[in-house]
C-alpha cells in the first residue's frame, strides 16, 4: 500500500511540472493581503469549571498575518506567514522570532482537474473531521499534497501527507513532530444537486507513531499503526429551510495500539422566518469510553476545529471521556442593517454514566453563548461575545472544580482583514 501511495505521489507530482512547462508564459492577477486580529478574553470558567476561590484571568492575544497570492487561471500560488503572541509576553528588546509560514503552496488547474502542492489549510464540510480551525489565533495547516476534479455538482479530492521530525539518515522514521499524525491519507467526495440536496463521503487513514523513544543512547524504535474516520455529511436546502445531517465511524488503532471502534452523529434544522431572523435546532452525539467494552469507543477529533461545537466555553474542546450528547437551539437577529445577534441555549449530557455520590448521572449543566457582529467597513468587523455555563455535580466529577462557583467568559476581537495590493501583469 505505501508503494503506491508513494508511487501517485511521484506521479501527481511530476505531471505537475510537465504541465507548467507546457503552460505559456502568461501574465496574471497579484495581490498582497494583511490580517491583524487582536483579541481580549476574560476568562473566569472557561474550558473547566473553577474552584470558588479561582481568581478570573484577562489577557489579549493577536495574530498577525500577511500573504501574497498570485493567479493567472492555471497557475495559483499562496505564500503566507504568520506571528502569534500575547500582549507584553515578549521582551520589547526580543529579537527572537517565532514567524511561522502558516501557507506556502502552489497549485496547478485545468479543465477541471487541480493538483495543489505545499502548506495548506484544510477544511471540509462543517469542519467536525477536518477544520482550518478559524477561532484559534494560530489555525490550523497541514503539508500536504491535494490533487482532485471538480465542476458544477461533482467534487473530488485526494490528499497525501508525510510528516518526519527532522531529516535524518540511517536512524529510521521515528516521528516525534508537532502534527497530530505521522502520514494521512484522505478521499473525499462532494455532490450537489440542482434541487437543493448536498452529500459528502469522507475516508481519512491516519497513520500514528506508537514506537519509543530512544533513551541513554539507544535508538528510536519506530512503528506505524493507522486509524482510519469514515463518514457522509447530508443537507438539503429549500427556502426557508435548512437540514443537516452527518454520521462518522472511526476504527483502526489509536497511538497506545489499542482497537478503537468510535461514533458522532449530527442533526440540524434551521428556518428562516425572515432575512432578518432565523432560528436553528441541533444535536450532537459523540461516543464515549465503554468501561465495558475492550475497544477505546471515545472518538478523536485531533484533526477538528471544534470551537464552533458543543458551546463557545470549549468545555469538550479535547476532553470527552464519557462522551458527550449536546442539544441547543440559536436564533439568530439582524436588530439593523449591519448588526448581527446570535443567541445560544446548549443542554450537555454525557453518553456514559458518570458516577456521583453513588449514583449514575449524566445531566452536565446548560450553556448560554451571545455573540454580537458589526462591521465597521468591508475589511474591519468587531466582534463581542458572552458566555455562561450552568455546571452540575456531574460535571465536576467530569472536568473538576465547583460546579456552585459562578462560571463564565467573554471576549472583544477586531478583525482587521484588507488588500492592501492588487494588481494584473
Amino acid at each position: 500500500m505505501k508503494k503506491n501511495l508513494i508511487f501517485a505521489f511521484i506521479v501527481c507530482f511530476f505531471a505537475s511540472l510537465l504541465g507548467l512547462k507546457a503552460q505559456d508564459e502568461q501574465g496574471g492577477n497579484f495581490s498582497v493581503d494583511v490580517q491583524i486580529r487582536p483579541r481580549l478574553e476574560y476568562r473566569n470558567g472557561y474550558s473547566y469549571p473553577r474552584e470558588k476561590t479561582d481568581e478570573a484571568s484577562a489577557f489579549i492575544s493577536n495574530r498577525a498575518r500577511v500573504g501574497m497570492n498570485f493567479d493567472n487561471g492555471f497557475f495559483s500560488a499562496r505564500v503566507a506567514g504568520q506571528e502569534i503572541s500575547v500582549w507584553g509576553s515578549k521582551k520589547m528588546t526580543d529579537n527572537a522570532g517565532n514567524f511561522t509560514m502558516n501557507e506556502a503552496w502552489g497549485q496547478i488547474t485545468k479543465n477541471g482537474f487541480f493538483a495543489k502542492l505545499g502548506r495548506q489549510s484544510l477544511h471540509y464540510d462543517d469542519g467536525i473531521i477536518l477544520s482550518v480551525s478559524e477561532w484559534s489565533q494560530a489555525g490550523k495547516w497541514h503539508d500536504a499534497l491535494k490533487a482532485g476534479y471538480q465542476n458544477e455538482q461533482h467534487q473530488i479530492h485526494l490528499i497525501l501527507a508525510y510528516n518526519q521530525s527532522s531529516e535524518k539518515t540511517n536512524a529510521g522514521t521515528f516521528y516525534k513532530g508537532g502534527y497530530p499524525y505521522k502520514n494521512m491519507q484522505t478521499a473525499w467526495y462532494h455532490y450537489d444537486s440542482q434541487n437543493g440536496f448536498g452529500a459528502s463521503l469522507l475516508f481519512m487513514n491516519l497513520g500514528l507513531e506508537a514506537g519509543i523513544a530512544g533513551t541513554d543512547g539507544a535508538p528510536d524504535a519506530a512503528k506505524t499503526v493507522y486509524l482510519q474516520t469514515v463518514g457522509t455529511h447530508l443537507t438539503y436546502k429549500a427556502d426557508p429551510f435548512d437540514l443537516l445531517g452527518a454520521f462518522y465511524y472511526q476504527m483502526g488503532k489509536n497511538r497506545q495500539q489499542k482497537d478503537v471502534g468510535a461514533y458522532l452523529m449530527q442533526l440540524k434544522g434551521s428556518y428562516t422566518f425572515s432575512p432578518a431572523f432565523s432560528l436553528s435546532l441541533g444535536m450532537d452525539y459523540l461516543s464515549g469510553q465503554d468501561p465495558t467494552s475492550d475497544k477505546i469507543t471515545q472518538i478523536d477529533l485531533m484533526n477538528a476545529g471544534v470551537h464552533r461545537f458543543f458551546g463557545y466555553m470549549d468545555y469538550f474542546s479535547t476532553d470527552r471521556y464519557y462522551g458527550l450528547f449536546d442539544k441547543y437551539a440559536t436564533a439568530k437577529w439582524k436588530p439593523a442593517k449591519k448588526l448581527s445577534l446570535e443567541l445560544s441555549y446548549l443542554h450537555f449530557s454525557s453518553t456514559q454514566p458518570i458516577n456521583v455520590n453513588g449514583t449514575d448521572k449524566k445531566n452536565l449543566g446548560s450553556e448560554i453563548d451571545l455573540v454580537l457582529t458589526y462591521p465597521l467597513r468591508k475589511y474591519i468587523t468587531l466582534q463581542a461575545g458572552y458566555s455562561v455555563m450552568l455546571p452540575t455535580e456531574a460535571m465536576t466529577v467530569y472536568k473538576g472544580g465547583d460546579h456552585t462557583a459562578w462560571q463564565d467568559w467573554g471576549f472583544i476581537m477586531v478583525n482587521i482583514n484588507p488588500t492592501l495590493f492588487k494588481t494584473k501583469f
